[in-house]
């Protein structure tokens, strides 16, 4: 039976001192498949330039699943998705990842060009019905690579088959730059980003903030995407003391909202 499939499409742009998280669209577009044919598709375009990253379309044996099957441009190895198995064995899998989860060149890519929300012995749904889901996506845009989360929830039943809603998608468009699972899902931070400051910027041993009096937890990444550090309930001075020289990406977390800063360390 065919089912309605509502899908939630915005165009934000959420910007900090260092790093720019922008939403993309889940809408139509136009999918450059593994041959380098391009052709109309419904999809993810997490850049907002009409050419879809990922494509979308239905699975299923007996019944239909909508939007349940993804496909992406084998031909190229960055785009892809973080798997639970290995080259070998559930490639295709998709890792249901808990909000925050940084997603960043740790992240298991080792798709082959598509991979499914539901499994391909039962036909079941890989993440739990009516639960919102998180999706690692890693990607090339032009000659950079670049990371992104999808916010998914599946519907449905063995009987009538299941639905693939993906709420929100975005990505953070400074290259090789990790992005926290949901991060700027609900648009600019709470956290005021023309009062945050992080002083001093190269530090050695500490370092200072000013304008984070909401923030909850603070994670420092190194820049593979990383998680190094994890405050929780920090004070506005860090020890830093412990990281080795070179660049970091410090988010300060307030519920799902964040900022990110970028942090030297000598």
């Amino acid at each position: 039976m065919k089912k309605l499939l509502t899908i939630c499409t915005s165009l934000l742009l959420s910007t900090s001192m260092f790093a720019t998280i922008v939403v993309g669209t889940v809408g139509n577009g136009n999918f450059i498949d593994w041959q380098n044919v391009s052709t109309p598709a419904f999809g993810l375009d997490f850049n907002n330039d009409g050419v879809l990253e990922f494509k979308l379309s239905n699975s299923g044996f007996d019944i239909e699943n909508i939007n349940c099957y993804i496909e992406y441009n084998a031909s190229s190895p960055i785009n892809n998705i973080w798997a639970i198995g290995t080259e070998d064995e559930n490639w295709d899998i998709p890792k249901n990842l808990t909000l925050n989860t940084q997603i960043g060149t740790s992240g298991n890519w080792v798709g082959m060009g598509d991979c499914s929300l539901t499994n391909w012995t039962d036909d079941s749904p890989v993440f739990a019905v009516g639960t919102v889901s998180y999706m690692g996506f890693r990607f090339k845009l032009g000659s950079n690579t670049h990371y992104g989360w999808a916010k998914v929830v599946i519907s449905g039943t063995p009987t009538t088959g299941y639905t693939a809603t993906f709420q929100k998608i975005a990505y953070e468009s400074t290259p090789n730059t990790p992005i926290g699972a949901g991060q700027g899902a609900l648009g600019l931070c709470s956290i005021k980003t023309n009062n945050l400051s992080i002083y001093p910027n190269p530090a050695t041993n500490m370092i200072n903030i000013n304008g984070s009096e909401n923030t909850s937890k603070i994670v420092i990444s190194n820049i593979l995407g990383e998680k190094t550090m994890e405050i929780n309930s920090p004070s506005k001075s860090i020890n830093i003391e412990s990281l080795k020289p070179g660049v970091y990406f410090l988010t300060l977390y307030d519920g799902e909202k964040t900022s990110t800063k970028k942090l030297i360390k000598k």
